[in-house]
């Protein structure tokens, strides 16, 4: 076979990258692996080795584009030294150059996928009912999803994703990015009950929330879902803003999901730490929200309201409101108990000052009691946290 000198294999030669970390974790069909492995070959100009690799794994999933670009011209080199990969489509240049993002995007997370044990920083702590979460980092084209292990989230599997044709940080309606934050899934679609472009299934997520909309924020059916039913994968930025993966992954993902308690991260170029710094990080960010509970239980307001950014605002009073009436309501009490349980923490992926806190509150009286989900947004001003909203998770602001 002659010299193969296509884009791609420009971007194999200045990638260096290592099949075991590809392999780490649950791959789903195995279909990435041996794509991985095709393109390995590819760097090491083993041609008649990645053409057998590239066939196996175009008869395996025909419906796999950039497979099958790939093998293509691995074909037409047989007898022909390309210039440019796909020069035999040029008029499908936009969709060659998406798939060859997508290479670029599966060759960078196989060399630069977390050291194993490692958790993003912004996953402070799960609560106890929540099985698992979803964290999505745009650098890589990457969904990640930890288990909760006794309360420690373990690394389990992970999958090729797209996002938005728009880019990232979405603000508006028909921007087609996708947002950064923290978000619950809310819902779950079954494919007959979708148009074909969805793929498997779907899973809606609760943008824009609360935050988004106290800034404005636009737009909405934000999901995580499947690929068109007659494609295995897309380019990286290929959705109208949501995430999308290959259906065989998304049923994989929707078996773990419960969508009434699966928190979704999305960021780009997130940090990454040890379970030493991890366990640290939680300690002293549960130190807030216990003196917060026990602040409270006090019935100082001195105390109670330094808790309390002055950029408070809820649905229906801001600092000054919310303060007076907090005031008077807590001043007649003869007593006041709080208790937190399933307590959740998560730091916005890209704005490390922005907390999402959520637990189970149970509030006790002289003249009241009763239970509630509470949902807080926290910031971090001159080094402390304070609370810039409360309320129930299910309410908006006006």
């Amino acid at each position: 076979m002659r010299k193969l000198k296509t884009v791609l294999f420009s971007v194999l030669l200045s990638s260096s990258f290592s099949l075991h970390a590809a392999s780490d974790y649950g791959i789903s069909e195995g279909n990435e692996e041996l794509l991985l492995k095709g393109l390995e070959s590819l760097a090491a100009q083993q041609f008649d080795t990645a053409l057998t690799q590239f066939k196996e794994l175009t008869q395996k999933r025909p419906d796999f584009r950039l497979a099958q670009l790939v093998y293509g011209d691995l074909l037409v080199a047989q007898t022909n030294p390309l210039g440019q990969i796909g020069s035999e489509t040029k008029q499908r240049r936009k969709e060659i150059d998406g798939l060859i993002d997508e290479a670029r995007a599966r060759i960078l997370i196989s060399k630069d996928k977390p050291v194993p044990g490692y958790v993003p920083q912004s996953l402070i702590k799960m609560s106890d009912d929540q099985k698992y979460v979803i964290v999505v980092d745009a650098k890589f084209s990457r969904l990640f999803v930890f288990e909760n292990r006794n309360g420690v989230p373990v690394l389990i599997k992970d999958f090729y994703a797209s996002y938005g044709r728009g880019g990232i940080e979405k603000r508006k309606q028909g921007d087609l990015k996708t947002p950064l934050g923290v978000y619950f899934v809310t819902d779950r679609f079954l494919d007959e009950r979708l148009p074909e472009r969805y793929g498997s299934g779907a899973l809606p997520i609760n943008y824009p929330n609360v935050w988004d909309s106290r800034n404005g924020h636009t737009g909405n059916g934000i999901w995580l879902h499947g690929s068109p039913v007659d494609t295995y994968s897309r380019p990286p930025k290929a959705s109208e803003g949501c995430i999308s993966l290959t259906n065989p992954d998304f049923i994989d993902l929707d078996k773990l999901v419960n969508i009434k308690n699966t928190p979704v991260l999305i960021g780009s170029n997130m940090k990454w730490i040890d379970q030493q710094s991890w366990v640290e990080q939680q300690k002293e960010i549960e130190q807030y929200v216990e003196k917060w509970r026990v602040d409270w239980e006090s019935q100082e307001h001195s105390r109670y309201i330094t808790n309390y950014s002055k950029q408070y605002r809820d649905a229906s009073r801001d600092f000054n409101s919310f303060s007076e009436y907090k005031q008077r309501v807590n001043a007649s009490k003869r007593f006041i108990k709080v208790g937190l349980k399933d307590v959740s923490l998560f730091t916005y992926p890209n704005d490390p000052n922005l907390m999402v806190a959520t637990f189970n509150q149970d509030y006790q009286s002289d003249s009241y009691q009763g239970e509630s989900i509470k949902r807080q947004y926290w910031v971090k001003e001159e080094g402390h946290w304070r609370i810039a909203y409360e309320g129930d998770p299910s309410r908006g602001i006006p």
